[in-house]
């Protein structure tokens, strides 16, 4: 396969009467995906419930109550009864005995993680229907994984920004999500690529969205209302332009950390993976993500061990995100 992984450089906006760049049909798949990305219809992109950009903009001291937040959350029916199911599932619910009203599920799960779920919860619905059940179950649990692990990193490091490094971890994925909604089949190109190239699927996203992802993660979340420093903590993944101990270092060593082997692993220790998960699976953290963040070798063990320890939790979680309206 000769093609570049280059495509982080999308072209030019074409003129208003100008027809949308075109690769020939003699091309590559990786050339007609340049061509497509460069000139992705951003206007098309969905929206997200009001209620998700004023959970975003709330920090844990604006949650005064139980009550005060699930009159907010009453307005979206259908994340009221994936509150009450997680309660109940598994990771959260109590031996024998079930909730059956909102405000209980909150008290079970806890107020600032329910808050926090609701969120990813809402964006969810946003762009669900839009993936495959294989992409939307894997990419809903990996972007678990991130929050969980982005907020076990925050609390080490910068304990200031646990409550947003959760709910950046959450929808760190999400330009890649809207890229796989507005042009299908980039995710499965992504996958196969790196299968034969022998390279890491992490590397080749990088290398094939780069700049197109950016763009697409800060026009959604401008779109969306979210706070500043989280869209730019989600859209900033260059080493080179991201601050030590900064939002976006934090996110970018949790995303390695929830592909590791040791993550990865012990979620898919008792269930199938959806895909082979050889050219997923990070081995070693990378040296200038590690360098960013100060937290010692030891102590990234135990983080990564910790989050392989809630798998239950994960899943249930993931469960919830990627069920479709």
């Amino acid at each position: 396969m000769t093609d570049s992984l280059d495509f982080t450089t999308p072209a030019a906006p074409p003129p208003p009467t100008a027809r949308p760049a075109t690769a020939p049909a003699s091309a590559s798949p990786l050339a007609r995906l340049q061509a497509k990305l460069a000139t992705l219809d951003l206007s098309s992109m969905p929206r997200v419930s009001p209620v998700a950009s004023r959970l975003a903009a709330m920090g844990p001291d604006d949650l005064e109550s139980s009550k005060e937040f699930c009159a907010l959350i009453e307005q979206e029916p259908i994340c009221v009864a994936r509150l009450i199911g997680l309660a109940n599932s598994v990771a959260y619910g109590a031996p024998g005995k079930k909730f059956n009203n909102l405000e209980q599920a909150v008290l079970r799960i806890g107020l600032e993680r329910a808050a926090q779920i609701a969120f990813g919860m809402l964006c969810g619905q946003a762009i669900n229907k839009g993936l495959s059940p294989q992409w939307r179950e894997f990419l809903w649990l990996h972007a678990i994984a991130v929050a969980h692990g982005a907020s076990l990193l925050a609390n080490k490091v910068n304990p200031q920004e646990r409550a947003n490094a959760y709910l950046a971890g959450m929808i760190y994925d999400i330009g890649t999500l809207v890229i796989e909604c507005l042009q299908p089949g980039t995710l499965d190109l992504l996958l196969q690529t790196a299968e034969n190239r022998g390279l890491k699927l992490g590397r080749v996203e990088n290398a094939m969205l780069g700049k197109a992802r950016k763009a697409v993660t800060h026009a959604l979340l401008d779109r969306w209302s979210l706070p500043t420093d989280i869209v730019v903590g989600i859209a900033e993944r260059d080493p080179g332009a991201i601050d030590m101990n900064s939002l976006s270092a934090i996110l970018a060593l949790a995303d390695e950390m929830a592909r590791s082997g040791t993550v990865l692993g012990s979620v898919y220790a008792d269930t199938p993976a959806p895909f082979v998960l050889d050219s997923i699976v990070v081995e070693d953290f990378s040296p200038q993500l590690t360098a960013l963040v100060s937290c010692g070798d030891a102590d990234l063990e135990k983080i990564t061990e910790r989050l392989a320890d809630q798998v239950q939790v994960l899943r249930s979680t993931a469960q919830s995100f990627s069920d479709v309206a």
